[in-house]
C-alpha cells in the first residue's frame, strides 16, 4: 500500500496528524532522502508500527496477490522481463489504489491535516542533519500543493511514477519498448484495481 492508502487506513484508527504522518513516513522518507535520528512524538512511532502491520496484511491479501500475479504474467506475456513485470505490477496496483481511495472525504481531510501540521507546527522527526530537515520540508510542501492523490487516477501520471521507481534499480529499469508496453497496459490494470478496491483494502480502510 502506498502512502495515501496508509493515511486512509490510519485515520480510521486515530486522526492525530502525527499518527498519520508516522503511518506515511516509511514511504515518504525514501522519496526525499531525509534521514531521522528519532521520532519527535510517540504518536509518530505508533503510526510507523501501524504502517508495517497494514503492509503485512495488504501484501498477504489474496485479492492483492491474485491481481499482482495476473498483472505480472500479463506484462511478461507482453514482453517485459520478469523482475520489471513483477515490480511494475506491485507498484502500479498500490498507486492506482491510492487513486481510488482519493475519493474518500475522510481520508483526504486527514491527509491534508497531517501535511499542514508537518509544515506549520513542527516535524514528526528529529533530523540527523539540516539537509534531511530541508528535504523533508520540501517534500511536505510539494505534497500539500501538488496533484497527489487525485493524480493517481491518471494512468499516465502513474506510469511516470512506476517508471521512476523501477529506474532506481538498474535490473528493473525498462527499455523504450517495455516503457511503451507498460503505458498501454496501465489503464486495464486501473480498471481491475477499481473493481477490486473493496477486496483489496476494504478491511483496512
Amino acid at each position: 500500500m502506498n502512502f495515501f492508502g496508509h493515511a486512509a487506513a490510519a485515520c480510521r484508527i486515530d486522526d492525530d496528524p502525527f499518527f498519520i504522518l508516522g503511518a506515511m513516513a516509511p514511504d515518504l522518507l525514501p522519496l526525499c532522502g531525509a534521514v531521522p535520528s528519532g521520532a519527535a512524538s510517540p504518536r509518530v512511532t505508533v503510526g510507523e508500527a501501524h504502517h508495517h502491520s497494514v503492509d503485512l496484511l495488504f501484501h498477504n491479501n489474496p485479492a492483492f496477490t491474485t491481481l499482482a500475479s495476473w498483472a505480472s504474467l500479463s506484462l511478461r506475456e507482453l514482453g517485459l522481463h520478469r523482475g520489471a513485470a513483477r515490480g511494475a505490477a506491485h507498484v502500479g496496483i498500490e498507486l492506482l489504489l491510492d487513486g481510488v481511495l482519493a475519493t474518500e472525504t475522510r481520508a483526504r481531510a486527514a491527509y491534508a491535516r497531517s501535511l499542514v501540521a508537518a509544515e506549520t507546527t513542527g516535524t514528526p522527526f528529529v533530523w540527523r542533519d539540516e539537509l534531511s530537515r530541508s528535504r523533508w520540508q520540501t517534500l511536505v510542501v510539494r505534497l500539500r500543493t501538488g496533484p497527489v492523490p487525485d493524480a493517481y487516477r491518471d494512468s499516465a501520471f502513474v506510469a511516470e511514477r512506476v517508471l521512476g521507481a523501477l529506474a532506481r534499480r538498474p535490473r528493473l529499469a525498462l527499455s523504450e519498448i517495455e516503457t511503451l508496453t507498460l503505458r498501454r497496459f496501465l489503464p486495464a490494470l486501473g480498471s481491475r484495481v477499481s473493481a477490486a478496491s473493496h477486496a483489496l483494502a476494504g478491511d483496512l480502510v
